[in-house]
């Protein structure tokens, strides 16, 4: 469907008398016409907001400017460019999605860039910054783009990380542009690429420092303008595997097939949105552009139905409410220099994340040995990074160099922040802060990395207790997104900002938890991971209970994920649980025997799983004769593992809720979400509680309490909720 110009007129006349005067007018601000000579320059400045954003109001500003264009014979090229100082466009007003309820309303914005695309006159995309969604769309229906070399510059269609699909014709137009390999990996998985990798792949035309970008833009624009040459062909993908399978018989067919293979094997099937995608691509690749748009606004449309895409973009703007979020109820300060005591691998890590901030970091242990593992721990993660092309060898070498290592306290009296990251033991710890304390500035904030140990009993040992903190991050360092942002019973309403503000500018996702033994996400997993061994002391395979949770929508199996940890890390944190929470955080029996046994995991190789060079083989069937448990006789259901296994979290993440450890009901779906890659689709925790319903986990944890024992007594607050109807979310 493509609006005319007069049915446009009637559009915005219905749209303009629905909507508050004060949107239309902020629309004609926020997008102007501005003339370089004959060359028309389209400005994006959403008013009085952060990003420019596609919403309704704005797509029919863009309609209108179109038909200025179309009457002003003067203009002879057009330049849209973006005056946000890293964004070009967030993508669609996602607050509206929920509003494209029908394919005729999504066609009708569909037409807006239809119409850019037919416009008689070359345009081209000048792209600086993040180009996202509705915006990369947008690009994609100008003639050519122009983007910046700046690091800021990321080009993406990550509509299925909200449930959806491209909408306003992404999954037509990027397949004809750059071809269907190099389209489908960006459209089925939310992929990001930079300005360099845009013009590698063909979908940039050309390629400018910032500062220089309009003018390049400009300048490109008027030497269009003298032939008026528009786009007439798409060169396809420039990757040869591509091109070879486009040519070879049922190319496209193995194509499809194989991203199909590997979408199941990735989701289990639980993301309707990447599926769709792909559906909607091998419908119409090669076809009628028309024909295309309207497929992709049905399954557009279908998709907002699905309970996965109202999980997801709830779980956006719990993202987004981090983001505005300061942790306290004052403002922090900014840390300008950090300090490491305890190098090693989580030391070297948290080193990394400072150091890639462009944050010198002094980091000490009491053995050269321990610093040299620090440093190769950071090397490692940076290396990493200059191998997939994210960073430059020399930036490597800066990033490095912002590292020191030492065996003294010598230069942190100039710290403004240590993170102790020791062995996890409070009389160890205690010790360390005490004589830390002797060697830094009265003010400088001093954090625990403790995963369980009490950050109040830490802060005893200190002479100022309000500045410890807790700042637990989550191995490795580099890859898990959560920070736990603890305060004790004297920390300071400054020392909480000050760390919350650094894990943002970290890049992670902090949440700020009262002082509690495991604090939130370790207290949650453990009877979580405790079952796990109870169901394989039942004669349960691990490779089953792991199979039944990873299509549940966990990343991996809790046999799996003590592998992961270590048997060892998991026990101490257990019997820290046990002693805080008395019998139903007990340990199974089989746990000791295992570790006893120097089954520690995958770092020595050998733990529930026998690995070998890192990867996961088998169950070591020796280990379980041994242990008297026959694999395979287990009796429970592939539900009753489920059940057991995530009612379990879901009672204890009830108990964080009434005993007041979170300040939001949201800080634990985020929680787990970042610290454990709970099911994103399912919104989180407690969210997934409310769609079962407190009854229904109530009536089956009393059933596991009457057939297996007291561990799986249902909360107060569950109760409550089960004999009032109530929800976490209202």
């Amino acid at each position: 469907m493509e609006l005319s110009r007069e049915s446009f007129q009637e559009e915005a006349k219905q749209f303009r008398s629905s909507m508050k005067e004060d949107a239309v007018a902020t629309a004609e601000k926020s997008i102007r016409l501005e003339k370089r000579g004959n060359v028309g320059l389209l400005v994006l400045d959403q008013l009085n907001e952060r990003a420019n954003k596609l919403s309704t109001a704005n797509m029919l500003r863009l309609f209108e400017i179109w038909t200025q264009i179309e009457d002003d014979k003067s203009i002879e090229a057009l330049v849209v460019i973006s005056r946000k100082p890293s964004i070009f466009i967030a993508g669609a007003d996602i607050a509206e999605i929920p509003k494209l309820d029908s394919s005729e309303r999504l066609m009708k914005l569909q037409s807006v860039f239809t119409y850019l695309e037919n416009l008689p006159i070359p345009t081209i995309a000048a792209i600086h910054g993040a180009c996202m969604g509705g915006g990369t769309e947008f690009s994609l229906s100008c003639d050519y783009r122009i983007v910046s070399d700046a690091p800021e510059t990321k080009i993406a269609l990550p509509e299925v990380m909200l449930g959806v699909i491209p909408g306003w014709g992404g999954t037509q137009r990027l397949p004809r542009l750059i071809g269907l390999v190099p389209a489908l990996d960006m459209i089925l998985t939310g992929k990001t690429v930079d300005g360099k990798k845009a013009k590698k792949l063909g979908l940039a035309d050309k390629i400018a420092p910032k500062e220089v970008l309009e003018e390049k833009a400009i300048a490109w624009a008027v030497e269009l303008a003298k032939t008026k040459r528009k786009r007439t062909s798409y060169p396809g993908s420039q990757d040869l595997q591509g091109k070879i399978l486009s040519t070879v018989p049922g190319g496209n067919w193995f194509v499809f097939e194989k991203a199909k293979k590997d979408l199941l094997d990735k989701t289990k099937g639980n993301y309707p949105a990447p599926l769709a995608a792909l559906n909607v691509v091998k419908k119409t690749y090669g076809g009628n552009l028309q024909k295309g748009l309207q497929i992709e606004a049905e399954a557009f449309v279908e998709l907002i139905k699905t309970p996965e895409c109202k999980n997801l973009i709830s779980l956006f703007y719990l993202n987004e409410k981090v983001k505005k979020d300061k942790g306290a109820t004052v403002a922090g300060r900014e840390v300008k220099r950090a300090g490491v005591v305890g190098a090693g691998v989580m030391g070297g890590g948290i080193a990394q994340l400072f150091a890639a901030k462009e944050i010198p970091v002094r980091m000490k242990d009491i053995q050269w040995d321990a610093v040299a593992k620090g440093y190769q721990a950071a090397h490692k993660v940076f290396k990493k990074q200059v191998e997939r092309r994210r960073m430059k060898p020399s930036e490597l070498d800066n990033a490095m160099a912002r590292i020191e290592g030492t065996t003294h306290f010598g230069g942190f009296q100039y710290l403004d922040l240590v993170v102790e990251a020791v062995v996890e033991d409070l009389e160890i710890k205690k010790k360390v802060f005490k004589e830390l304390e002797l060697h830094v500035r009265k003010d400088a904030i001093l954090a625990t990395n403790t995963s369980s140990l009490s950050v109040t009993q830490i802060a005893e040992a200190a002479q100022s207790p309000e500045r410890v903190v807790g700042l637990h991050f989550f191995n490795p360092v580099d890859k898990m997104p959560l920070v736990e942002v603890i305060r004790g019973k004297q920390t300071s309403e400054e020392a909480v900002a000050t760390v919350f503000q650094l894990a943002k500018k970290a890049g992670k996702t902090p949440i700020v938890v009262k002082d509690s033994p495991g604090f939130v996400v370790n207290r949650i997993l453990g009877p979580y991971l405790n079952e796990a061994v109870f169901l394989m002391a039942e004669g349960l395979k691990p490779s089953h209970i792991d199979k039944v949770i990873t299509q549940f929508g966990m990343p991996m199996g809790p046999c799996t994920l003590l592998d992961e940890v270590g048997l060892d890390v998991a026990s101490k944190v257990s019997k820290v649980l046990y002693g805080a929470f008395g019998e139903r955080m007990k340990s199974p029996q089989l746990m000791e025997t295992i570790t006893a046994d120097g089954r520690l995991g995958k770092k020595v190789n050998k733990g529930i799983y026998l690995y070998e060079k890192g990867k996961r083989g088998g169950e070591d069937s020796a280990l379980f004769t041994k242990l008297g448990v026959k694999l395979g006789s287990g009796s429970a259901t592939d539900e009753q593992i489920m059940k057991r296994l995530i009612y379990l979290m879901i009672n204890e993440g009830a108990r964080c809720v009434e005993e007041g450890l979170v300040r939001e009901i949201s800080d634990v779906d985020v929680g787990m979400i970042y610290g454990t890659g709970f099911a994103p689709f399912r919104g989180g925790l407690l969210r997934y509680a409310d769609e079962v319903g407190a009854e229904n986990i109530v009536s089956d944890l009393d059933l596991f309490t009457k057939d297996i024992g007291p561990r799986f007594q249902p909360s107060k607050l569950l109760q409550e909720m089960a004999v009032g109807g109530k929800k976490f979310y209202s």
